[in-house]
């Protein structure tokens, strides 16, 4: 009898540790996270185009700098050089953005989970949200190694090294723009399409002849010349560019730096912007270009922020439509010259100062006001270049 109470014993105890052992594989298995679809991270970068024109080799050093501080993915790059019979430099891709995938996110327990569950659950969001991180990183690391080596690989100050300065009407802004449309037609006719970001860079010998109607549909176009004319003559000039269609136009003198212009082509790259807005009624009397009096109240708080080292000033001009659009271009430009030269007076280095006139577009106020006819002063500090990458 006491051998068989003792075997019931022992079959009870095998049961019990049996049971235990199934609950706690149970509870193993469900405190694995259950993850859900994989993601995949990348930079969003809508396809783009720059065109370059140039007139000599002595463009090659600064233009190098320029395409490696605008680089970006996807984007069509088209070097030529002006002439008679103009001559494509350079023709590449940029490479796309890196991608790198990522586990899913893990999925929260069901109903009537356990509180350890529970907490097992938070502590696997963390971690994936930790890897989240990471992996944005790496593709903005990656991203701007890609194209860093792409330009590296395009040798453009050697490409453009030992090219004779042509000068004359060959390297005149006119012949320059029928020589970069023509690159850009080619592109599009090749299936190539392109967002919002659509990049004319003339170096050119003058300012000289128009452009045909039409002919920049939509482009931002910036001229460098080797020769830059009084206000007028350079408002003049920005005037036949957006008349021929294009979006925005800036010319430029030959101090043009590689940084501004990279300022120019994209917005708040390796920048950290102010902005200031100053009323036009404040700066100006009616249909003036000449600074009031009183200007210099306004404009002497931003002397101290414009003569640090490293900070680039875009002067933005513009005016509310009160006669022709050739008219309204150069009254924008000139007062954006005179509030530049108010600065430049007054000891900011004229290297820095970049000026801009935008004529009667980007109107705020229904009405002839102050408020269309302003000038705004962006001041651009060096900062670290961030990217942002998205799921």
């Amino acid at each position: 009898m006491k051998k068989i109470v003792g075997r019931s014993c022992l079959a009870a105890a095998v049961a019990l540790a049996t049971a235990g052992c199934g609950i706690s594989s149970l509870d193993s298995a469900m405190a694995k996270p259950v993850a859900g679809p994989s993601v995949t991270l990348t930079e969003r970068a809508a396809p783009s185009v720059l065109v370059t024109v140039t007139d000599g080799a002595a463009t090659g050093p600064a233009l190098a700098r320029f395409v490696a501080a605008t680089a970006r993915p996807d984007e069509e790059l088209d070097i030529l050089r002006a002439g008679p019979r103009p001559q494509t430099l350079i023709a590449s891709s940029s490479p796309a953005a890196a991608r790198i995938g990522v586990v899913g996110k893990p999925t929260a327990p069901g109903h009537g989970a356990t509180a350890y569950l529970q907490g097992l659950y938070r502590e696997h969001l963390r971690t994936w949200r930790g890897e989240i991180s990471a992996a944005q990183r790496a593709v903005v690391t990656r991203t701007r190694a890609g194209t860093s080596a792409w330009v590296r690989r395009l040798g453009i100050a050697a490409r453009v090294a030992g090219l004779p300065h042509i000068g004359g009407d060959l390297g005149s802004m006119a012949d320059e723009c029928k020589v970069a449309t023509s690159a850009m037609a080619g592109l599009e006719e090749a299936g190539d399409r392109f967002g919002p970001r659509r990049v004319i860079l003339l170096y050119a010998a003058n300012l000289g002849g128009i452009p045909q109607t039409a002919e920049l549909a939509g482009d931002d176009v910036i001229v460098v010349t080797s020769f830059l004319p009084g206000a007028t003559g350079t408002s003049t000039a920005q005037a036949k560019l957006l008349d021929a269609g294009a979006a925005r136009a800036t010319v430029l003198g030959p101090e043009a730096t590689a940084a501004q212009l990279a300022q120019l082509v994209s917005a708040g790259l390796n920048q950290k912007p102010a902005t200031e807005v100053l009323s036009g009624s404040v700066l100006f009397a009616d249909r003036s270009a000449v600074l009031l009096t009183s200007a210099g109240r306004v404009l002497t708080p931003l002397l101290a922020p414009l003569r640090r080292p490293g900070v680039t000033g875009v002067i933005n001009g513009y005016a509310f439509a009160e006669g022709s659009a050739r008219r309204d271009y150069q009254l924008s430009h000139a007062r954006a010259v005179a509030v530049a030269g108010f600065f430049e007076a007054h000891g900011v280095p004229a290297s820095s100062l970049v000026v801009v006139g935008h004529g009667a577009s980007h109107l705020v106020a229904p009405a002839p006001t102050g408020a269309d006819s302003r000038v705004v002063v962006v001041i651009e500090e060096p900062e670290l270049r961030r990217g942002r990458p998205v799921p």
